[in-house]
């Protein structure tokens, strides 16, 4: 067989084998330049190696070529082996030593799709308890529609989900439907806030009648501030509600353009500072009863989600440096208005106390 015919067969093989279609690359250049070496010889005697003879050619070419498709076999191989072991993502040791461990329970870790990477990595969390625990808490999570990549981050964020009771992942589980709480907002919860699975179910009551009752926001508000402000369930209530007073009667702002801001995300003071600072640069000013300004008031959203100086540059029209001069004295007035009060306290409690003992006698 010539070596062109050779090398058309060669090809034709390994096309069909397209998983290795590097080592198929490899041995046509050997080939190639096997041909190419021969057709020198064959079309122009003279040509020779130098320093050799025509003998010593021809058996260094020969040499050549043995040493290329031993190359080529050994190129084959290894990258049919390393495509193997590509496909095993965790090797298949690994899993039977799962398996050995949890018996038929890896079986329904792996059916959620865990890796037995993953799945080792799961119960080193908590290594204490018992299979049957785990497996219920992450399923609870897993039928909730979180996928297994947010499930593990949420576990090793906060281990202590894993000593939930069953009853009270059902129970959570319910909860954060009744709150609309979807397969996306869930992944992105069990990443930024996992506690959400853990914190008692009174905190989330009492929080749901604030708003509802005391700030009159609909349940419908109330599901989307939880969804992305989820941290408001760890602030204070009488916090809360101060701080949606000052949005709502100081600086006029009605209970869709807060539930759409994410404004409980943000800290009060950090508000009231841009605020104050606009009013007394005449940027900003309350409505009046009728909802009426003699100023274009910046949107809700773009005064408090503002960087420091977007703020400055772009909402004040103002300069960093008099920014922080003006929260220096800002400070310092509060301190004076806090330090006054706590004055007058005092003068009042002596004189009932003066008052008490001038009628004991």
């Amino acid at each position: 067989m010539s070596s062109g015919a050779l090398g058309r067969l060669c090809g034709q093989v390994l096309q069909r084998h397209s998983s290795i279609p590097f080592a198929y690359h490899c041995i046509q250049l050997s080939l190639k330049a096997s041909v190419v070496a021969r057709l020198c010889s064959f079309q122009h005697p003279g040509c020779r190696f130098h320093g050799t003879s025509s003998h010593e050619a021809s058996v260094a070419l020969h040499s050549f070529k043995v040493n290329s498709n031993e190359s080529s076999q050994k190129l084959l191989e290894a990258c049919t082996t390393s495509q193997v072991e590509q496909r095993r993502p965790d090797g298949v040791d690994h899993l039977n030593q799962i398996k050995s461990k949890l018996g038929k329970i890896a079986d329904s870790f792996l059916d959620m799709g865990f890796s037995p990477a993953e799945i080792k990595d799961l119960f080193s969390l908590q290594s204490i308890l018992s299979p049957q625990s785990i497996l219920a808490v992450v399923s609870e999570l897993f039928l909730l529609g979180i996928s297994t990549d947010f499930i593990l981050k949420a576990l090793k964020k906060n281990p202590e989900l894993l000593r939930m009771p069953e009853k009270h992942m059902t129970a959570r589980a319910a909860l954060l439907r009744k709150y609309g709480f979807t397969e996306g907002s869930l992944n992105h919860m069990a990443n930024s806030f996992p506690m959400i699975f853990t914190l008692p179910a009174k905190r989330f009551v009492a929080l749901e009648q604030l708003l509802r009752d005391n700030c009159l926001f609909t349940m419908e508000q109330i599901s989307r501030i939880l969804q992305l402000c989820p941290s408001i369930l760890l602030e204070e209530l009488s916090d809360v509600e101060y701080q949606f007073q000052f949005a709502y009667f100081r600086m006029g702002v009605k209970h869709k353009e807060i539930t759409n801001s994410c404004y409980f995300q943000v800290p009060l003071e950090r508000i009231k500072n841009r605020v104050i600072f606009l009013e007394r640069l005449g940027r900003y000013q309350t409505p009046d009863k009728k909802g009426q300004t003699q100023v274009v008031n910046p949107k809700l959203k773009a005064l408090i989600r503002a960087s420091e100086h977007d703020f400055v540059t772009k909402i004040a029209h103002s300069s960093v440096e008099e920014y922080e001069i003006f929260k220096k004295l800002l400070a310092r007035e509060k301190e004076e208005e806090w330090l006054e009060e706590a004055g007058m306290q005092n003068e009042e409690s002596d004189s009932e106390n003066d008052a008490e003992g001038s009628d004991s006698e």
